[in-house]
């Protein structure tokens, strides 16, 4: 079964032995077992403050993305959440009190989403969100500080920025991420950054981050070579079977598939190829996972998302060229997918 659900591949054995050499240097310093960092860990705050052009007096180290979420679900009544998006905050938003609504990029830029300034969260992903590889553009940047300087609270999730490199976070923004997607679940690190971020989780952060000893062994391993290495082998991967993918497409089935940023796609899917008169998103998608599923892949539904139309999103993790290759291929030949449409001019 070749996996595009999402799930990060393992590390290459130089990366897993430089990983262990620092776990071993953090735990034998002593101080970082007794002296509290809150802000967090200093060598960690440095290299991602410098790998994701971030002051890094305003940033802040959290367990996940989840746990900022927290922070700005306390401190604010209304999130206007981007659609699609990740959709592991609606829970931690909404559970702590927030009032979430949803709303696209064009409806929040434009200033359709409800709620006092002073009170609204808008959230956005870039570069390369999840599910559909989208990055804010220079104009949609220009407005998000329009925005922020109008008063409202904007947070950029910036988790996908170690696949797509880093413009900087758009003025008056807080930038907000995961080490997640550099190894999984496991990494149990984020970020915040942004004025008064500290400050405002600081009750998050009396109970939540890791230890600083798993927070120095991840400053000393991305510091010492380990981004470096994932960035050679990981994340360079990525983007080899992406472009295999769209070549592919392009070569042997005369589609053009849009350019995607990040390990993310969407592949839309035709309501037409149903057999049943008028499918729900829910029919299509799990009949085209299905029919996936048949020939060897794994994706996920686009709903899962709240994509605004039927479609699977497939992830390039841990994929190679050659498995790239044949998921063109399939999707290609797929009666259930919309590209061939798409390739013609018809939505």
């Amino acid at each position: 079964m070749i996996d595009l659900s999402g799930s990060p591949a393992p590390w290459p054995d130089e990366a897993t032995r430089l990983w262990a050499d620092r776990v071993g240097r953090a735990a034998r310093q002593s101080d970082l077992w007794t002296v509290p960092a809150p802000q967090g860990d200093e060598v960690l705050r440095e290299v991602l403050a410098a790998q994701l052009a971030l002051p890094v007096e305003q940033l802040t180290i959290t367990a996940s993305l989840r746990a900022a979420a927290l922070t700005y679900a306390r401190r604010f009544g209304h999130v206007a959440l981007e659609r699609p998006t990740y959709p592991g905050v609606v829970p931690v938003l909404a559970g702590a009190g927030a009032q979430v609504t949803r709303a696209s990029w064009d409806e929040l830029l434009k200033g359709a989403f409800g709620g006092e300034p002073w009170d609204t969260v808008l959230w956005f992903t870039s570069p390369g969100r999840n599910p559909d590889g989208r990055t804010l553009t220079g104009q949609e940047r220009s407005r998000i500080a329009e925005l922020a300087a109008e008063g409202h609270r904007v947070v950029v999730n910036e988790t996908y920025a170690w696949f797509c490199g880093q413009a900087g976070t758009p003025a008056g923004a807080d930038s907000v991420g995961t080490l997640h997607k550099l190894r999984g679940v496991g990494a149990r690190l984020g970020w915040m950054a942004g004025p008064g971020c500290f400050e405002e989780a600081f009750p998050e952060l009396l109970g939540t981050p890791p230890s600083p000893v798993w927070q120095r062994a991840w400053g000393l391993f991305l510091r010492d070579g380990g981004l470096d290495l994932l960035r050679d082998g990981l994340l360079a991967q990525v983007d080899i079977a992406k472009d295999a993918f769209r070549d592919r497409l392009a070569s042997a089935h005369g589609i053009e598939f849009p350019a995607f940023d990040g390990p993310n796609a969407l592949i839309p899917l035709d309501p037409r190829a149903s057999e049943a008169p008028t499918p729900t998103a829910e029919q299509l998608e799990e009949s085209a996972l299905a029919a996936l599923h048949e020939e060897g892949f794994k994706a996920v539904a686009a709903r899962h998302f709240d994509a605004e139309r039927p479609a699977l999103r497939a992830t390039f993790f841990g994929v190679g060229a050659a498995e790239a290759i044949r998921f063109a291929d399939a999707v290609a030949r797929s009666p259930r997918t919309a590209l061939r449409l798409r390739c013609q001019g018809h939505t």
